[in-house]
């Protein structure tokens, strides 16, 4: 369950964040959105950083490991429940494009032509490997599992098993699961409740 923050909250947060550096590199438990919604279970790494927190849309039980990059400035969407391993990129912008054109000129321009953003989606319950890049535009589905070193561009369905450069689809995550439900029965009601809430969630989106 999710709650607004206290003004105690939106304050100790990101400075509980920079005082755990003092200590190395850990994961901080909890996480203030920018709407000052307060998702106790979201762990984030002390050494990852987010770029333009403001649009960054994100759930509870969220997992994003050691020295990552989360680019939001042309908007994120990540579902409850992602897990980002350590070492990866998510990129909503790109300006590959608009240096060569500007040159010098280019820090000291606001508007830039060539310079393209669009917004990432990740759903709920996925996973993503270490050393992994995002592209802006790209969308992955809920349940899904991005291998290791993959480079994903391109908008993918629900339980997508994906690997390589550029990321493919080699299979269906809930052919992964299956036999572990079967061997772990019990784990059936759990699976199936995120299902059916994240289900529930997308008829809700416009």
């Amino acid at each position: 369950m999710t709650t607004s923050a206290s003004l105690f909250r939106r304050v100790w947060q990101p400075l509980k964040t920079l005082l755990s550096r003092l200590s190395g590199v850990r994961m901080v438990w909890g996480f203030v959105r920018s709407d000052g919604v307060y998702l106790p279970h979201t762990r984030v790494s002390n050494h990852s950083q987010i770029v333009s927190r403001e649009r960054l849309d994100i759930g509870d039980h969220v997992y994003i490991g050691h020295f990552s990059v989360l680019d939001a400035s042309g908007g994120l969407h990540l579902g409850e429940g992602c897990q980002i391993a350590a070492l990866s990129g998510i990129y909503t912008h790109s300006s590959h494009v608009a240096i060569r054109l500007y040159g010098r000129a280019y820090a000291l321009t606001g508007h830039k032509q060539a310079y393209f953003e669009a917004p990432v989606r990740i759903g709920a319950y996925s996973f993503l490997g270490s050393h992994c890049v995002v592209l802006p535009g790209a969308v992955i589905g809920r349940g899904s599992l991005v291998a290791a070193h993959s480079v994903v561009k391109g908008q993918f369905a629900d339980f997508a098993f994906l690997a390589g450069n550029p990321a493919q689809v080699v299979g269906d995550t809930r052919e992964i699961d299956e036999p572990w439900l079967v061997q772990h029965p019990e784990l059936r009601e759990h699976h199936d409740a995120w299902v059916a809430a994240t289900s529930a969630a997308q008829a809700l989106t416009p």
